[in-house]
């Protein structure tokens, strides 16, 4: 354990995916936007202040070691997290493997796993987490619901994987690796007590 440390302690998490845009404003007010690409995740996450120093030194530590420069795999996967990302559709995901076949854009086609839906239910909906198993592949989120009797997944950016079959994992046991770009300064204080300067930021690392 070592940023899963920050994940599952957390009082916040804050999750950016958007694309790099560059704006212009014309002299008349006209305004232009360019897309730079990118949406790579970035999570900024707060730890609690007051925790034990005694309780959690050995587990800091850990996480200082790792520092701005090591990747590290990080999940949202905490029964008490599951609001944050758990899987929104009606799919029995414990006895389903849900396979995929990938060409390009952000789509995916869905090629089996999903059978035994019915008018009304869903194979995915606008929100899920989904991730290629490619040891792992990227995370991606649904932009677009997927009924029962539909096989296109529409998601938020290009799939970076290349052409090809997939398996995927899907809400809480998707994972990224990531790298920590801005880690805060720890303070004790009082008797036994620690405080953080500011939030950890973690970047998807690609």
């Amino acid at each position: 354990m070592s940023f899963q440390y920050v994940i599952d302690n957390a009082t916040s998490i804050g999750i950016s995916k958007r694309k790099k845009v560059a704006q212009t404003v014309s002299r008349s007010g006209v305004v232009r936007s360019t897309s730079l690409g990118g949406q790579v995740y970035e999570f900024s996450v707060e730890l609690p202040n007051g925790i034990r120093w005694s309780d959690n030194r050995r587990l800091i530590e850990l996480v200082e070691a790792l520092d701005r420069t090591t990747e590290d795999t990080i999940a949202i996967n905490k029964e008490s997290h599951s609001y944050i990302n758990g899987y929104l559709g009606n799919l029995s995901l414990d006895s389903t493997a849900i396979t995929v076949s990938y060409a390009s854009g952000n789509t995916l086609t869905i090629t089996a796993g999903t059978s035994g839906l019915t008018s009304g239910q869903f194979k995915f909906r606008a929100g899920d987490y989904i991730q290629l198993q490619d040891s792992p592949g990227s995370v991606y989120t649904v932009v677009a619901d997927v009924d029962h009797n539909s096989n296109t997944i529409t998601v938020h950016r290009p799939i970076r994987e290349s052409a090809g079959n997939y398996t995927l994992s899907v809400g809480q046991n998707v994972s990224w690796r990531v790298l920590c770009v801005s880690m805060p300064t720890f303070t004790i204080f009082g008797y036994d007590q620690v405080s953080w300067s500011g939030p950890f930021v973690f970047v998807e690392a690609i």
